[in-house]
């Protein structure tokens, strides 16, 4: 259960999100309650204001320096009651009070460029503003309610500092055993896959869960990937960086071999041994150090006493022995040095390609809408206008909240704010309609779900029982704040389920209030998605076609890293690489997920091809970047002179994906294999030789997705030269890296 919960939330940054809620809300109500009752003023507004700040900076604040956390939740409060300063002046002026939340919201989201001490304080502008043009309270009462928020906030930075106080440390350990859950999955996965029933859809569902946890650890391997990267990890952050790459290329290997494996549909009792090897590495434990012996030996003594197996079904088994044998040494040396690195960090461990959203989630498409923007606009008639994203979503949010509101009070002049809280949210972490629209559903689900939880609540206590509302106010918030980064409907319901208990306080509640809510909630949110598709549009056919562009520069680039100098021990340039086209193939998926999935593609099955084989290409170019092998001095003119061939074909097809007609890809296989041939009676040229092999097949899938776009194609395919090389070469690697096991 612990090591599912780890791989689920990888280092355990959601459940501290949600602690960091656990600990804060209790002391804000607290702190506001006790100021309140101390000034006169009324509980509820003690519990609001007390509660809000110490909310916001949960969600917003996850250091991990202990000064630094503190500073940015302390600063919070200057922007806070500024805004709640400006509503308590406008609130006799309702028509200057509405309006002024255009300005509010445009600075809210523009702010966030200036991140992260602008996106904090943007981020509370606006639930400052709301509290003071809520309240019934004259300006008079403004020193009361500044003094309510500070108590709150600081109530709620020293329980933090008490109960939920950042652990560098404790925090990498976290990452380290996430990972290596992760990669235990994928082991116990493909034991799976060959323990699956001899059927077609026993087999079609293992296959299925195996690929889903491979595309898992790659994911938890980019979020580790950045959270390394952040400053005050360890002071060891770049060589675990490379031991992370290096264990995650083992684990994807072996799930390669046991797929490969299953094709040559091995006897059952092979596919017993090699299972109860993969369940030993699954389970951890001192076992695993064995298993590999232990294979290779009954494989020995299988060939000795009986019929032996295909040629090339005792290469495979042989081949995953090997790489089960290195995943043992890897994990064990990742595991040490994140044990023996400092505590402490520098403040700039290492550059990571890889860019997280609140630490927790690897970001989507912002940099791919930021990019079409930089660009030269985002099309159509505003095409020459030049705006940064953030200035984009700002005065889409303007525009959006000035016919929302008006809107939104019309139906409801009590509850006008709901329809802003929904464009506000809808603009929130989003830059395509497709994005807008699916949070639009998650908003709208969440609403119903979390209504009938707090209705049925209401039912069962009413308001005679104030301490469980309060509780169930915690948790609902605590639970949302675990959930808001993967699962965004969780957080709208546990979000719901504690508003319902503070409405049965404030307000005459009835159950339509729910369906009045929904209602002013989808104002908002469908105003931000026509708004979105008007006004400075970015339209998904251009994001994916600048995503997959974004793509090929990342392989491009690690391409021509590859071919430019020896490739040198312990460098870590090549792995930083493949991170970054790990990274843009997320980002790909991400703008390619679809509202409502479709069995058969669709109009966009073309667009699935390509993802395909970018998911293809990634796959090779990892196994280029790892562990660099020594180039002789006269292999190095042509893998140099191949690379930059491979670069040049490149830039055309990347031209081809921006519309350019005309270019040509040229084919290096034959270059490759001749390089082969001349380094076959080189014992030290192994490891190359392996890298050369991932680049011809990296040439010929990029060729073949060239030939796709329209490019003429030049050269001979790599497959054709020398398929019969490519499995002696595998059955040669496996033999002679076996000499350190037998």
């Amino acid at each position: 259960m612990k090591r599912s919960l780890l791989a689920w939330d990888l280092g355990l940054a959601r459940l501290q999100a949600a602690r960091r809620m656990l600990v804060s809300l209790p002391a804000g109500m607290a702190a506001g309650y006790g100021v309140a009752e101390a000034l006169g003023e009324p509980a509820f507004i003690g519990l609001m204001l007390g509660t809000l700040p110490a909310m916001l900076t949960s969600l917003l604040i996850a250091d991990n320096g202990v000064g630094r956390a503190t500073v940015r939740s302390a600063v919070v409060y200057v922007p806070f009651v500024m805004a709640l300063y400006l509503s308590m002046t406008l609130h006799p002026h309702r028509f200057l009070g509405l309006a002024a939340l255009v300005p509010v919201l445009f600075t809210q989201f523009y702010a966030a460029r200036f991140a992260p001490w602008g996106n904090d304080a943007g981020a509370v502008l606006f639930a400052g503003y709301l509290s003071g043009l809520l309240l019934p309270m004259p300006l008079t009462e403004f020193r009361p309610m500044a003094a309510i928020a500070a108590a709150g906030l600081a109530a709620s930075i020293a329980a933090r500092l008490a109960l939920a106080r950042p652990a560098p440390a404790k925090a990498l350990a976290r990452i380290q055993r996430a990972f290596l859950a992760c990669a235990a999955d994928v082991t116990g996965a493909a034991a799976d896959l060959l323990d699956a029933p001899d059927t077609g859809s026993g087999r079609e569902r293992a296959l299925r869960r195996l690929r889903r946890r491979q595309a898992r650890l790659n994911e938890c391997a980019l979020v580790a990937d950045g959270l390394l990267a952040r400053p005050g990890t360890t002071g060891e952050a770049e060589r675990l960086h490379r031991l992370l790459f290096e264990t995650e290329l083992v684990v994807q290997a072996v799930a390669r071999a046991v797929r490969e494996l299953d094709d040559h549909d091995p006897p059952g009792d092979l596919r017993r041994h090699v299972t109860a090897a993969l369940r030993s590495h699954s389970a951890g434990g001192l076992g695993e150090e064995y298993a590999a012996h232990d294979l290779v030996g009954w494989l020995d003594r299988r060939r000795a006493s009986g019929p032996p197996a295909d040629v090339g079904t005792s290469s495979l088994v042989h081949h995953l022995a090997v790489l089960l044998t290195d995943l043992s040494r890897t994990s064990r040396t990742w595991v040490d040095a994140g044990r023996a690195a400092p505590g402490k960090g520098e403040e700039a461990p290492f550059q990571s390609p890889v860019v997280l959203s609140a630490g927790q989630a690897v970001l989507g498409s912002g940099p791919v809408a930021e990019q079409i923007l930089a660009s030269g606009g985002p099309g159509g008639g505003w095409r020459r206008l030049r705006v940064s994203p953030h200035l984009r979503t700002a005065l889409q949010v303007a525009v959006a909240i000035s016919i929302a509101v008006p809107v939104g009070d019309l139906i409801s002049g009590r509850r006008f704010y709901w329809a802003a809280i929904g464009v506000m949210i809808i603009f929130t972490g989003t830059n395509t309609t497709h994005e807008r629209v699916r949070k639009t559903g998650q908003r709208a689900l969440g609403t119903v779900a979390g209504g009938v939880l707090g209705v049925a609540s209401f039912e069962l206590l009413g308001a005679d029982h104030p301490w469980i509302s309060l509780l169930l106010v915690i948790a609902g918030l605590t639970v949302g704040a675990y959930s808001i980064a993967s699962h965004y409907t969780w957080w709208v319901i546990g979000l719901v389920v504690a508003l319902v208990q503070l409405y049965a306080f404030t307000t005459d509640f009835h159950t339509s209030l729910i369906v009045l809510r929904l209602a002013e909630n989808m104002v908002g949110a469908l105003t931000a998605v026509l708004v979105g598709l008007v006004l400075l549009p970015i339209g998904t056919r251009r994001m994916i076609d600048e995503a997959v562009r974004a793509h090929l520069a990342a392989v491009r680039d690690l391409i021509a890293d590859a071919g430019a100098q020896p490739w040198a021990g312990g460098d870590v340039r090549l792995s930083s690489a493949s991170r970054a086209v790990d990274q843009a193939l997320f980002r790909l998926n991400t703008i390619m997920r679809p509202i409502v999935r479709r069995p058969t593609g669709g109009a966009g099955r073309a667009d699935a091809e390509t993802l395909m084989a970018l998911t293809t290409i990634t796959g090779y170019v990892r196994e280029i970047a790892a562990a660099p092998p020594a180039v002789p001095a006269q292999a190095e003119r042509i893998l140099h002179a191949v690379t930059t061939r491979m670069a040049l074909s490149l830039d055309a097809l990347i031209g081809a994906f921006a519309g350019e007609t005309g270019g040509v890809w040229r084919r290096s296989g034959e270059a490759i294999d001749r390089l082969d041939q001349a380094l076959v009676h080189d014992p030290d040229a192994l490891v190359l030789r392996n890298r050369l092999q991932f680049l011809a097949l990296t040439d010929d899938a990029l060729a073949t997705l060239a030939e796709r776009r329209g490019m003429r194609v030049m050269g001979m395919e790599y497959a054709k030269v020398a398929p019969e090389r490519r499995l002696q070469l595998a059955s040669l690697r496996s033999r002679r890296r076996l000499t350190g096991i037998r």
